[in-house]
């Protein structure tokens, strides 16, 4: 069970024991990189400063106002304030009214981007439609023979090959009958 003093760190109370441990886990990290940083280096300690805000390291008040120190201690050795970026702090500080019409609004953004993307979606959908069957009724009408149309143009092919043979066969029993009937009639 909880208490009171587990959820104080540094002088702020959390509202719950995992802010608490996470201000604890920044409390170590402000060790380690005191124990290892020198401050008569103030380029590196930019660098070591901007690393910490691009991985975001620091999660809570208590890194908050460690990085705070480090801005101060690199103003105080001359490094212009130009080059050291804000501290980003990605939570909200406004009464609840706010929050509850902030709130809204972002939700009446994101299902308005919803919406937009469902259209977007159904319009892309139904133009692939149209296109997977005009490639259907371009393959059924080709002359070329593919997957679609393959064995109507084999039959048709061999219909064709059979129809000039009949025709031929026909041809050369009438050529015969006219050698037979031509000198039978002569003698």
């Amino acid at each position: 069970m909880e208490t009171k003093g587990d959820l104080i760190v540094e002088g702020y109370q959390f509202a719950t024991l995992a802010d608490a441990e996470a201000a604890r886990q920044d409390i170590r990290r402000i060790k380690n990189l005191e124990d290892n940083l020198d401050y008569r280096k103030p380029q590196s300690v930019l660098m070591l400063y901007q690393k910490a805000l691009e991985n975001r390291i620091f999660q809570t008040p208590v890194g908050f106002a460690y990085l705070l120190q480090m801005q101060e201690r690199m103003a105080h050795f001359g490094i212009p304030t130009e080059q050291i970026r804000p501290i980003p702090l990605n939570m909200t500080f406004s009464n609840k009214t706010d929050t509850v019409r902030s709130v809204q609004r972002s939700a009446a953004l994101r299902k308005l981007e919803y919406k937009n993307k469902f259209i977007t979606s159904v319009c892309l959908n139904v133009i692939m439609v149209i296109v997977v069957a005009a490639m259907f009724v371009i393959s059924l009408r080709s002359d070329t023979p593919n997957m679609v149309n393959y064995r109507r143009a084999i039959v048709d092919e061999y219909s064709e090959w059979e129809q000039k043979l009949t025709d031929r066969e026909r041809e050369v029993r009438e050529a015969e009958r006219q050698l037979n009937a031509g000198p039978d009639n002569s003698n």
